[in-house]
């Protein structure tokens, strides 16, 4: 069913304010006359709605305690480390898998010289026992 503001404005809730898109909220602060910047999370523009609807007594203030808390400028800082941490450890092993291929493949050339001088050696030992010498 298509968001109606006429409806929303007549009998306002948490519920349904939850349940709105984020350009479906923007309208309700818009009307309301909520200060926000478009560019804000969807969860902030909720909360300035919220605070406006318990401000002007048309909900109880306790929908403020119930409502999802927005993350702070910490948070974000703190996930960005996160993921900072996690790019890095994960090039770090891409590395050592890197070096350890590198080993193995080293190893396995320097096998394959060994063997073919062994080879080497035991043709040149034929053919000396051929010869007699």
């Amino acid at each position: 069913m298509p968001f109606n503001l006429d409806k929303f404005v007549a009998s306002p809730s948490v519920e349904e304010l939850d349940s709105l898109k984020k350009s479906e909220i923007v309208k309700v602060a818009k009307h309301y006359g909520t200060e926000f910047q478009p560019l804000m999370r969807k969860d902030e523009i909720k909360r300035y709605v919220l605070e406006y609807l318990v401000d002007e007594s048309i909900l109880p203030s306790t929908v403020l305690e119930t409502a999802i808390t927005v993350p702070t400028d910490n948070t974000f800082e703190l996930k960005r480390l996160e993921m900072e941490m996690n790019k890095e450890i994960r090039l770090k092993e891409m590395e050592r898998e890197r070096e350890r291929e590198e080993r193995e493949m080293q190893m396995q050339k320097e096998k394959e010289e060994r063997e073919m001088q062994m080879q080497k050696v035991k043709e040149e030992r034929e053919m000396l026992g051929y010869w007699g010498i």
